[in-house]
């Protein structure tokens, strides 16, 4: 399962991926009923959480995905 199938399973939605000169520079999900945000910087390695309720281990999995697609992690074995 891709990390936006895993964020939508989750309530979020895609909603934006900029590209400035053809690389990618920011992913952000948004969850409309909690109003959470994570925004990821694909330029700089770098995520955040944009609400102060914290990660839950659910979404972990999919930001987990998210940076593995990203290729910011190496899958096991």
């Amino acid at each position: 399962m891709t990390a936006q199938e895993m964020f939508e399973k989750l309530g979020y939605i895609s909603l934006t991926k900029n590209y400035i000169k053809g690389e990618l520079k920011t992913i952000v999900y948004k969850n409309e009923v909690s109003k959470d945000w994570i925004k990821f910087y694909a330029d700089k390695q770098q995520f955040i959480e944009m609400s102060g309720n914290g990660i839950f281990v659910h979404e972990l999995k999919a930001i987990n995905q998210q940076c593995k697609e990203l290729d910011w992690i190496e899958e096991n074995g």
